[in-house]
């Protein structure tokens, strides 16, 4: 009966604070960098690399996958890159400058996510950027 009340206790908890960003931290917490959240369907990662040369190395390696680019907005210190895949499933990666040399990627594959196509491409990243 307990475990019953727990997990009811829970799922209200969970569904009174839908989208609110301490919720998204308390499920998330202690899965560490890299962590892929199934809310917003976005795989990110940071990578130790300046944000001018992440932005290349971002561009190169979708090329590299033959995945074609419909728009991009660089700010210099965050940008925004749509791609579209052969098959037509719309890629959003974001980039961000966190100081340090350190770049935040995010890559979102289709509307609600793809895990493993978003680590094919950070993945894809990382080798361009020589990381």
């Amino acid at each position: 009966m307990k475990r019953a009340v727990r997990l009811l206790v829970l799922i209200l908890s969970l569904t009174v604070l839908w989208g609110c960003e301490l919720a998204l931290i308390g499920v998330g917490a202690g899965i560490g960098a890299g962590t892929y959240k199934f809310i917003e369907g976005k795989l990110v990662r940071q990578y130790p690399v300046e944000y001018a040369k992440a932005w290349d190395a971002a561009n190169t390696a979708l090329a590299n996958l033959q995945i074609s680019i419909s728009g991009s907005l660089n700010e210099g210190t965050k940008g925004e890159i749509e791609a579209v895949r052969k098959d037509g499933s719309r890629i959003f990666l974001s980039l961000k400058d966190m100081g340090q040399k350190v770049t935040s990627i995010g890559v979102r594959v289709g509307t609600f996510g793809d895990r493993s196509e978003s680590e094919k491409i950070l993945d894809e990243i990382a080798r361009t950027a020589g990381i």
